[in-house]
């Protein structure tokens, strides 16, 4: 009975076929061994409503995720009178697409079994047991009720390489092609990549849920002790202060005491804005009028450094939408910088300039300090690295936050005794 298989098709032998052709002479021994006869019926079992609807539930993802190759399919097909379908690794048909009479009488609808022990020889349940892409054209069906009928399917696999089911297609034989299943299983392929896209999103959506959670019990945590850290700076320098009145502290220890006590309260308010920044406020600012602002505030303290500020701004005025606040304190530490790089003085040169090309805004500034080191370049825009002895190594990092949050650069170039230049780069607008 198994040598006398009707296979169609003999001018299309390839290595692919005679693969397939293997497969399903493997298929006839198992549904003999069954106890199936090919003039037998199908042995139609259905599972239950709420088995189906559950079964519908645990896999509308795949559901959805195949829609969009079914609707390909469904339009390359010229056949009308054809179904697609996709059933679950233990053969029970979940989803089918096309309504076809015949065929849902042979068992092809939503909720039958269509193993091979109660259908026999079938692309959907032999693909499933080989676990590779099956055709099963008319007479390589085992029971006879089918022989007029072609079928297509490829199991579908999860994320390790697991058997989710297969997606399937029954269409009337003159209407069969090899082509449908190289067709089907690119598709198949495509639902796997994008199922594997989906998982990985949700692992990254989850991952980045419980970093976020974690950050904001970090940030939390570093408040509360930042204000109790506070609290008890201010007793200290209270303390300081009421000792220095009583001339029981001696006046240049109760200052160097304070300074401290000033240093900390200012590490601790740049750490406060580095974790819980305030929301940014875009308005259209000239920038010619922020950098000469800034100037006017750090003039005085650079004048204590015996430090010139020589500052170069074009005629007409550069605008752009910014923060002005954040800008601005952005400003104040690049210059807060470049006087502590010169402790014996020296010039400082601010420059605002215009990069038609790139429609950027140029700010840079140019100190005469001591420079940077190369191996210290590389770090000189992570949290908490410095090379001062009262640096808290959080200006540059809060300057680097907030000029990206303004769609900008910042860059540095230095050279050892020569001095160090800051730019920033920001989008201008008309």
């Amino acid at each position: 009975m198994i040598l006398g298989l009707g296979l169609e098709m003999e001018e299309a032998l390839s290595k692919d076929i005679i693969f397939i052709r293997k497969y399903v002479l493997s298929s006839w021994e198992r549904c003999i061994n069954s106890g199936l006869l090919p003039e037998d019926m199908p042995r139609l079992i259905e599972v239950s409503d709420q088995e189906l609807d559950d079964l519908i539930n645990h896999n509308q993802s795949l559901i959805d995720t195949a829609q969009v190759f079914i609707k390909k399919i469904k339009s390359t097909i010229p056949c009308k009178k054809s179904i697609i379908i996709l059933c679950n690794k233990e053969c029970v048909i979940f989803y089918k697409q096309g309504h076809v009479p015949e065929l849902e009488e042979l068992g092809m609808d939503a909720g039958y079994i269509v193993s091979e022990e109660n259908i026999g020889t079938n692309s959907l349940g032999t693909s499933i047991v080989t676990n590779v892409p099956t055709a099963v054209f008319g007479n390589q069906h085992f029971l006879d009720v089918y022989k007029k009928w072609a079928g297509f399917a490829a199991p579908i696999h999860g994320l390790n390489n697991e058997i989710l089911g297969a997606m399937g297609i029954y269409l009337p034989l003159e209407y069969a092609s090899y082509n449908i299943l190289e067709m089907l299983n690119l598709s198949v392929k495509g639902i796997e990549n994008q199922m594997r896209l989906i998982s990985k999103n949700k692992e990254l959506e989850t991952l980045s849920q419980q970093l976020s959670e974690f950050n904001s019990d970090v940030v939390n945590t570093a408040s509360m002790l930042s204000h109790e850290i506070r609290n008890s700076l201010s007793t200290i320098s209270a303390y300081v202060q009421l000792l220095q009145l009583e001339r029981i502290l001696d006046p240049s220890r109760a200052e160097k005491i304070l300074a401290e006590v000033t240093h900390v309260n200012k590490l601790l308010s740049d750490f406060k804005t580095l974790t819980k920044p305030n929301p940014f406020n875009f308005m259209r600012h000239s920038l010619n009028l922020l950098v000469k602002k800034t100037v006017d505030i750090m003039t005085p303290k650079a004048n204590m450094g015996e430090i010139d500020i020589r500052l170069k701004l074009p005629n007409d005025h550069i605008y752009a939408n910014v923060d002005k606040d954040s800008i601005q304190q952005a400003f104040v530490n690049l210059i807060e910088n470049a006087i502590q790089a010169m402790e014996k003085g020296g010039t400082l040169t601010i420059r605002l300039s215009k990069k038609e090309k790139s429609k950027m805004a140029l700010i840079e500034f140019e100190d005469t300090g001591v420079g940077i080191e190369e191996e210290n370049m590389k770090h000189i825009f992570n949290l908490f690295f410095t090379t001062k002895k009262s640096g808290s190594g959080i200006g540059l990092v809060l300057c680097k936050n907030t000029i990206k949050h303004h769609n900008g650069n910042i860059g540095v170039k230095s050279k050892v005794g020569s001095g160090t230049t800051f730019y920033v780069e920001l989008p201008y607008v008309d």
